[in-house]
């Protein structure tokens, strides 16, 4: 811990999606940011900076575009433990096509003992035009896991955190 103040790490995961082999598709270099990335980097900064979980908290923030950047859940975990700091792993802008990578990235990260929200376009088209709640949605609400519609936005983040 930071100074005798409790630490919080809101890591930020861009999935990536498999390809026809079963393996996550990570490139060298991307040249397109993710734009669900640093949309949902900017409001949770906007969080930091009105401290929302207190002023005896500090919040680290990480971004991780999984295209770009091969992910160890288990590394990640180790991480935050070794710390003793607290935890949130936010999924972030998560497609149909990278669906099952989230999941499986989320699995691991809840194996860990860590808190998993699932934002994105997904999530957000199955429950808004959906009468029923698919069954990978269901998988992902019966295990515990947060999901958002959108990108977590704004007025959703901090919100009864004194936010």
């Amino acid at each position: 811990m930071a100074r005798g103040r409790e630490e919080f790490d809101f890591v930020m995961i861009k999935p990536s999606h498999y390809d026809d082999d079963g393996y996550p598709i990570v490139w060298w270099r991307t040249l397109i940011p993710s734009n669900s990335l640093a949309a949902v980097n900017g409001i949770a900064r906007d969080c930091v900076e009105r401290h929302v979980l207190g002023r005896d908290v500090k919040i680290n923030l990480v971004t991780i575009d999984e295209t770009n950047t091969h992910i160890v859940p288990k590394r990640i975990a180790r991480d935050i433990k070794r710390r003793g700091a607290r935890a949130l792993i936010g999924m972030i802008g998560a497609q149909s096509n990278q669906f099952d990578r989230t999941l499986d990235l989320a699995r691991e990260f809840r194996a860990e003992g860590l808190q998993v929200m699932i934002g994105g376009f997904h999530v957000s088209g199955c429950i808004s035009m959906l009468k029923e709640t698919p069954p990978e949605i269901q998988a992902a609400l019966d295990i515990g896991w947060s999901l958002f519609a959108g990108e977590c936005g704004v007025g959703r983040v901090g919100e009864g955190l004194g936010g």
